[in-house]
């Protein structure tokens, strides 16, 4: 009698799938994918239709979908409810997108991010969908701001010197550039940006950024750079 094998994959490696109408954005993913140790492409799909078939067929870890063929986020429901271990992150084309707001605060999505967004934003969003925290793209933060109320709480994860760390990271400085502007050592800088991260449950200085947007830990008043001199 003709037994049923159980289809398995790798777990060490993270098999990424898209679902994305453009040519163009799968080619980018798909060589962004490839370049990147830990990911590798199994496929991409054109439409939610044939999204639960491809879901089956590749065996995805992390989903990627354009918000667009998905507005109202039913198509994430239904990947979730076929495969509820796989993570779903929503790829915005600069309009704002309801729908997947609410699926990332339901935890129906475990990320967004712009789809103008940097490579390392890319990938720390897919890294980070493998957590518990969600991933949001610092350029979409607006959307989900931290509740004023809330915003004090959080600011209590971090020392005074980690907040003033984060705050330059988030304006795109290197180790080197914040050790001179605060008068520290680099090796200092590395030690603050290693404890914000694991203060912050994220994966990498992109991701701390994010979150920090998320929590309102970036852009609160009196978060500021200070003019160097």
């Amino acid at each position: 009698m003709a037994t049923t094998k159980t289809r398995r994959f790798d777990r060490t490696v993270v098999r990424v799938l898209a679902i994305v109408t453009q040519p163009l954005t799968m080619y980018g993913l798909h060589a962004l994918v490839d370049r990147t140790r830990g990911l590798t492409w199994c496929g991409a799909t054109p439409n939610m239709e044939t999204a639960l078939s491809a879901l089956s067929d590749h065996l995805p870890h992390v989903v990627l979908v354009d918000s667009r063929l998905d507005r109202d986020a039913g198509g994430i429901r239904a990947l979730r409810d076929a495969r509820p271990d796989v993570r779903v992150i929503g790829l915005v084309r600069g309009d704002y997108a309801p729908g997947y707001i609410r699926a990332i605060r339901a935890g129906e999505v475990n990320g967004l991010v712009s789809q103008s967004a940097s490579t390392d934003i890319m990938v720390s969003a897919i890294r980070a969908s493998l957590g518990e925290q969600p991933f949001v793209d610092p350029q979409l933060a607006l959307w989900l701001p931290a509740a004023p109320d809330a915003v004090p709480t959080q600011r209590n994860r971090l020392t005074h010197r980690q907040l003033e760390v984060l705050t330059r990271l988030a304006a795109g400085r290197r180790n080197a550039e914040i050790a001179d502007e605060l008068g520290v050592t680099t090796e200092t800088i590395r030690k603050h940006v290693k404890r914000i991260m694991n203060r912050l449950e994220t994966q990498d200085r992109a991701h701390a950024v994010a979150r920090g947007y998320q929590l309102g830990l970036v852009g609160f008043p009196g978060a500021e750079i200070p003019p160097t001199t």
